[in-house]
């Protein structure tokens, strides 16, 4: 029997902390071959993609698939048995806040506090979400181009104290983790507006033809980190523009599986760094394993039979 979770499943069962926890865990396993990550596949047909993202960890495999705004997740164990088929756009915006807070608490300023959130939309909220669960206390300031006060105003209704910022450089001052967000195909991020060992997490696009940071961001960054370095060099606009500069160095370019694991750290609390985030398969796998295993444990999700293999009427007697 495989388990069917809806939207309303995944929200009753996911937790912010044991996303986080088990990311790092993950994280800290395919820095030591002991997990598996994919490179994402796009399939483009008459306008439209389809985007196939995939991982393994423990016991599990599984993949993410979505098109235009539809996301569904399936998780496997090593035998081929389907466990699970879940709708996936809250998970993915819940793992995506996440992996930022993760971001920012091995790459910022220790004990940092004021963070910055640009871009509002259906990942920016959830930017806000994350950091407030999991740092108490802390002071974001947000700001977007495009529906500010209608954010703004379903933030503070949902009971989190956000500060709005005027423009771009009135949300970077202070700010010791700035966060971008956005769909935006061109840079708006200056290092002119950077404080002395601020820490970026880029979380927008992974489509090359979309930017966020000028090239110059990444010039004067001494450490920049992305989840997965072949998919970085393929997806990632903000390196891609900038090596077009002539702005990137390569050799400053790093997997954060090898920072969570320890290997490498900020080393100054004046220097700038940077995460470039995409969005990777192992990532969906391990929110899976969490959903799975809770919602068996309590019982929650349909049941249902999906074997993935044809019998002969003899066989199934």
């Amino acid at each position: 029997m495989a388990l069917l979770l809806r939207e309303n499943d995944v929200e009753k069962v996911l937790n912010y902390r044991e996303v986080y926890d088990s990311l790092v865990r993950a994280f800290k396993q395919l820095n030591s071959g002991l997990a598996a990550n994919t490179k994402r596949v796009r399939t483009s047909y008459h306008g439209s993609v389809l985007t196939y993202q995939a991982g393994g960890i423990d016991s599990y495999l599984g993949f993410k698939v979505f098109l235009k705004g539809s996301f569904i997740s399936m998780l496997f164990d090593e035998n081929g048995e389907l466990l699970l088929i879940t709708e996936a756009d809250l998970l993915t915006r819940i793992r995506t806040g996440v992996i930022s807070v993760i971001a920012a608490d091995y790459l910022a300023k220790p004990s940092y506090s004021h963070i910055t959130v640009i871009g509002l939309g259906r990942q920016g909220q959830f930017q806000v979400r994350a950091f407030h669960e999991l740092k108490k206390g802390v002071t974001i300031k947000v700001f977007s181009r495009e529906k500010l006060e209608l954010e703004v105003e379903q933030l503070l209704k949902d009971g989190f104290n956000v500060i709005k910022a005027k423009d771009y450089k009135d949300a970077c001052k202070d700010a010791e983790v700035i966060v971008t967000v956005t769909n935006s195909k061109d840079p708006f991020l200056k290092s002119e507006f950077l404080e002395k060992g601020v820490h970026v997490n880029a979380m927008g696009s992974n489509l090359p033809e979309r930017v966020e940071l000028f090239p110059e961001v990444l010039k004067v960054a001494s450490l920049i980190v992305v989840e997965d370095l072949q998919q970085a060099k393929e997806e990632a606009g903000d390196l891609i523009l900038a090596d077009k500069m002539k702005m990137l160095d390569w050799n400053k370019v790093v997997p954060i599986s090898s920072v969570i694991d320890g290997q490498i750290k900020r080393k100054s609390e004046d220097e700038i760094t940077v995460f470039k985030s995409l969005g990777i398969g192992l990532e969906d796998v391990v929110v899976m394993k969490i959903l799975y295993e809770k919602a068996k444990k309590i019982g929650l999700g349909t049941e249902i039979v999906v074997k993935g293999r044809w019998s002969p009427e003899s066989e199934k007697k």
